[in-house]
């Protein structure tokens, strides 16, 4: 079966003119989706980075400056990344190729969030705005529904189980051809990707972060969950309902997914050197002053 190119259309932006009859489509609405979808996954990542660069702008303004270079890239970086495969070219490989569709899935769902995350967004923010403004943010951040939303195994459940439902066989991938339902699976799997990525590596402020192990844990969680789902996708390659280049879409999962896990535990593993490298420096000046005090000279 051929991987319709309705699919990359309808969720990234190439929607393709359906034919009239049938209860289908005309021609003009067709025309008029493709315009509205692909207006809309522009000014969506657009205005993520103008409104970054905005609040940079208005924080320089404030007097607040000296916000890191790499941050900036990042978010930028994660923006781009999204624009390239929402539109264009690439989305409209994705139409054609299961392969393609999985590389856009790994790029919304893994790559393009934690770039984001790693922009400390929220941070930029609470810098841009007055401090009475900083504060009722806070303590939204604070909340029990965001603590409840934000802790590593919400935002690991909320991250897999769609995942593993849409790559459960053929029939759910169905839902990607829905000009409703498929941006919104979309949407679902950046914001997903992010809501995980801060869970467990975000720079931003959380008033309540987790443990170092239970965030260990849902990286390692998400490693082999991530794992299984890409080994039963290819265990369906040349079943009925599926699409030719299963396999391949598969091992790219398997594999790309990896990449970015590497690189997800690289962060993870130097925020958590920092952070007890720090104290564990100050442990050490503190017992050292401390003799140091008594002794006569």
């Amino acid at each position: 079966m051929r991987f319709s190119a309705v699919l990359g259309d309808a969720v990234l932006g190439d929607v393709m003119q359906h034919p009239t009859g049938g209860g289908g489509m005309a021609a003009g609405d067709g025309d008029a989706v493709t315009f509205a979808v692909r207006t809309a996954v522009v000014l969506a990542w657009s205005g993520l980075a103008a409104g970054y660069l905005v609040a940079d702008r208005a924080a320089v303004l404030r007097g607040r400056t000296s916000w890191p270079v790499a941050r900036t890239a990042s978010w930028l970086s994660g923006a781009l990344l999204g624009l390239v495969v929402s539109v264009g070219p690439v989305a409209s490989a994705a139409g054609n190729s299961f392969a393609a569709h999985m590389a856009v899935h790994l790029v919304l769902g893994m790559l393009a969030p934690l770039l984001l995350v790693l922009g400390a967004p929220m941070t930029l923010v609470l810098r841009a705005v007055p401090v009475h403004a900083g504060r009722r943010l806070a303590g939204l951040a604070g909340s029990p529904p965001i603590r409840i939303l934000t802790h590593p195994v919400t935002a690991l459940v909320l991250s897999i189980t769609p995942m593993a439902l849409l790559y459960r066989d053929g029939s759910a991938l169905a839902l990607l051809h829905d000009p409703v339902a498929g941006p919104v699976l979309h949407v679902h799997f950046v914001a997903s990707g992010a809501l995980f990525a801060y869970a467990v590596v975000g720079v931003d402020p959380q008033p309540h972060r987790a443990s170092v192990t239970l965030r260990a844990g849902a990286i390692l969680v998400s490693i082999a969950a991530h794992g299984m789902i890409a080994k039963h996708l290819y265990s369906l390659s040349g079943t009925a309902g599926m699409p030719d280049g299963t396999a391949v879409a598969a091992q790219l999962m398997y594999y790309g997914g990896d990449a970015v896990h590497v690189l997800l535990l690289v962060v993870f593993c130097l925020q958590v050197y920092r952070r007890t490298g720090r104290a564990g420096r100050r442990r050490a000046g503190a017992s050292s002053s401390g003799p140091a005090s008594g002794r006569v000279v």
